[in-house]
Order: structure tokens, then C-alpha cells, then sequence
């Protein structure tokens, strides 16, 4: 028999897909912006982006417990007017004051905006179908990164500051359409309980199942700094590839997850084949970096074939180890707690944006092909942790 369709969740697609669009935009022209137009110096901007990944992943478990308390649609609502402000302030910043507001107050928000349309999607669903809707929702929060980006290419390349500003005006009012989304959303079935509320401690944290996948997530999570920071910098300081092909290799990415991500996810509906999918992460991943050092040994043309080959093994890697994890995390949540793990839950992502620029990048710059070595062992690692927790559910279950 066919399931019930989920309430509410052409809107919950909606908002992410805006959102995400929002989010694309001011990743992609933010930096540059606030670095030639306004006249921050490159080491601050960093410093303060640090500082709003840091402020993201700290505050995290906090946000989500909240939203299980207050609702998970009021919270949407409020972090999506929280992401309208820091937009005005980016539109409106000609120092170093409204920047450090703008972008604390935007990482804050985009993090948990993503954890609480998570959390509505694992509530709205049942246990059996929730891999498949977060992977419906991961897929179109990557096309709305790669039509945010698009937009953020033309006004880079338009090269105003008057248009810059308008732009990141029209993202604030963008913000506020994909809080309307959380308006008009059904309310849920379960209510958080007063229990819930006065619940000693976080409860997710003491989830040791579920925090070991959140902290191999965070070491997966690593492909995002690669595709957006370290790669670009790579390829433009040590290998004969032109620039463009970081863009290109970005949008190739995003086709590839769009493509195969739902699909896949079907295919996903226990610990062994979970633990299947994170065996073939387990080699795509270092496969892709070794790639990545390799590229710096050959001419401009085989560089960029082999950098382009990198990123569809790393997006396998990013799709079947993403999938594995997302089932070995989630399938037992509590589910008038979903606000609560999926907050806890984003904070892997938050520590990869800060542990990419710190780490993973000085360790490649410094050692070159050693450092991308050193960086896929990293990722070989994290796979077979997920292997040996889909065994340990295994054996449970078998138990």
C-alpha cells in the first residue's frame, strides 16, 4: 500500500530551496564584496567567518532544544526573520561592525534554518521514509546552492557595489518569503509535551549511537571545504588548470547529487546496506584526493580531466557516505525531539566549515600530495567507523 502523502512538504521543499538560494548567494559574493568594495583585509574576513561558524556550531544544540519547546514551525519563523536582518545589514555595512553582525547573525541562522526543516521533515514522516525525504530535501538544498551561486557569478561579474547591495537586499526579502512557508505549514500532530520542555539535559548527547555518527559526520562533512576553498586555492596556486575549473567543477557537483542522491537513498533501508555504501565512501574519498595532489603533476588539459574525475569520486563519496550516516544517525530519534538531534546533528557541519579553512587547508598548502594523502586517510577513516556502527547495529539487531 501506497504512504499517506506527507503534509506539508511542497512547502518544506519550498523554503529550502529559497533558502538554499539565499544561502548561495551570499556565499558566493559576500567575500569578495566585503573584501574590495568595502576594504576589509582578506585575514579578517576569515577571522570573522571562523567566528560565525564557531557562534553556528555552539549554539546549535541550544536553537534546536528551544524549537522542540516553542514549535519547530515558530522557530523557522524567527530564524528566517534573523536571516532577513543579516542580509539588510550585509546590504547596509560599510565596515567592520554590520559585517561581524551580518555574517555571525547569517551563519547562525542558515545552520539552524537547515536543521529545523530537517526536523520538520523527520517529524512529518515515518521512520521507514525519512532518509529518502531528507534526501529529497539535501538534493534541493544543493540546486538552490548552485542557482545561488549563479546569481552571485553575474553580479561578481557586473562588478557594482550599488548592485551588490541590491542584491543581498533582494536575498533578505527572499529570506522572509521562505519564512512564509513555515507560516502556512500545518501545525503537527505532536505538540512538544511540557515533559518534554523540563527534560534534564540534552538528550541527543547522551545518544552515544548517534553522536559517533554526528562526529564521523563532521569528518565527512570536509568535502564542502574542499569543493569551496581548498580546491579553488589548489588549483589556482599548483596546478596548470585554469581557474574557471574549480566553478565548473562545483556545478558538477551539484548535477551529480541532484541525479543520483534520491535515488540512491531508495536503495537505503538497513544497517548492511548502510554499511555497503559507507565500503564504497571509504574508497571514492581518498581515490578523490589522491586525484586532486596529482593534478599539480600534469599539463593545463590532463589536470583538468583528472580534477574533473576528482569531484565525481568525491560527490560519490559525499552522496553514499552522506546516506549512511543519515541512516545510522537518525533511524531510532525520538520523534517529539527532532528539533533537538537535528540542531545537534548540524553541528558537524558547522565544525567542518571551521576545521577545513584551520586545518585541512595549511596541512594541503604545506605538504602538497602528502596533505591530500593525509586528507583522504582522514576520510577512509570516518567510512569505516560507519561500517563498524552499521555492524554493531547489526549484531544488536541479530541479538
Amino acid at each position: 500500500m501506497r504512504p499517506a502523502p506527507v503534509n506539508g512538504m511542497g512547502r518544506i521543499a519550498a523554503s529550502q530551496l529559497i533558502g538554499s538560494t539565499v544561502d548561495g548567494i551570499a556565499l558566493s559574493t559576500a567575500v569578495l564584496y566585503f573584501s574590495i568594495h568595502v576594504g576589509i583585509a582578506e585575514t579578517t574576513i576569515g577571522l570573522v567567518l571562523a567566528l560565525g561558524a564557531g557562534l553556528a556550531l555552539v549554539s546549535s544544540v541550544p536553537i534546536g532544544m528551544l524549537a522542540d519547546v516553542i514549535g519547530l514551525r515558530t522557530a523557522g519563523i524567527g530564524l528566517s526573520g534573523l536571516a532577513a536582518i543579516a542580509l539588510v545589514f550585509y546590504a547596509l555595512a560599510d565596515g567592520l561592525p554590520l559585517y561581524v553582525a551580518g555574517a555571525c547573525c547569517f551563519l547562525v541562522a542558515q545552520s539552524a534554518l537547515n536543521a529545523i526543516r530537517q526536523a520538520l521533515v523527520a517529524a512529518a514522516t515515518r521512520p521507514a521514509e525519512r532518509i529518502r525525504a531528507r534526501a529529497v530535501v539535501y538534493t534541493l538544498m544543493n540546486a538552490g546552492l548552485g542557482l545561488g551561486t549563479v546569481i552571485g557569478t553575474v553580479v561578481l561579474v557586473i562588478d557594482s557595489p550599488a548592485v551588490s547591495a541590491a542584491t543581498f537586499a533582494a536575498g533578505g526579502v527572499l529570506a522572509l518569503v521562505a519564512g512564509v512557508m513555515f507560516v502556512t505549514l500545518p501545525r503537527p500532530a505532536r505538540e512538544p509535551s511540557v515533559a518534554v520542555a523540563r527534560r534534564p539535559g540534552a538528550v541527543a548527547l547522551r545518544d552515544r549511537r548517534f553522536m559517533v555518527a554526528t562526529g564521523l559526520s563532521a569528518a565527512l562533512g570536509l568535502n564542502m571545504p574542499v569543493l569551496t576553498v581548498l580546491l579553488p586555492l589548489w588549483i589556482t596556486t599548483r596546478t596548470g588548470a585554469p581557474e574557471w575549473i574549480a566553478a565548473v567543477g562545483f556545478g558538477l557537483n551539484t548535477l551529480l547529487v541532484l541525479l543520483f542522491q534520491t535515488r540512491a537513498s531508495a536503495r537505503l533501508t538497513d544497517d548492511r546496506m548502510a554499511a555497503r555504501f559507507a565500503r564504497v565512501a571509504a574508497i571514492a574519498f581518498p581515490l578523490a584526493c589522491v586525484l586532486v595532489g596529482f593534478a599539480a603533476f600534469a599539463p593545463a588539459v590532463p589536470a583538468s580531466v583528472i580534477v574533473l574525475l576528482a569531484i565525481v569520486a568525491l560527490t560519490t563519496g559525499e552522496i553514499l557516505g552522506g546516506l549512511a550516516t543519515w541512516h545510522l544517525a537518525f533511524r531510532d530519534t525520538p520523534a517529539n525531539l527532532q528539533g533537538e538531534y537535528q540542531g545537534t546533528f548540524a553541528m558537524a557541519s558547522s565544525l567542518a566549515r571551521i576545521l577545513g579553512p584551520l586545518l585541512a587547508l595549511p596541512l594541503v598548502l604545506a605538504l602538497g600530495f602528502g596533505g591530500w594523502a593525509v586528507l583522504g586517510a582522514v576520510f577512509a577513516a570516518a567510512c569505516v567507523g560507519l561500517v563498524l556502527l552499521a555492524r554493531r547495529g547489526n549484531a544488536r539487531a541479530a541479538g
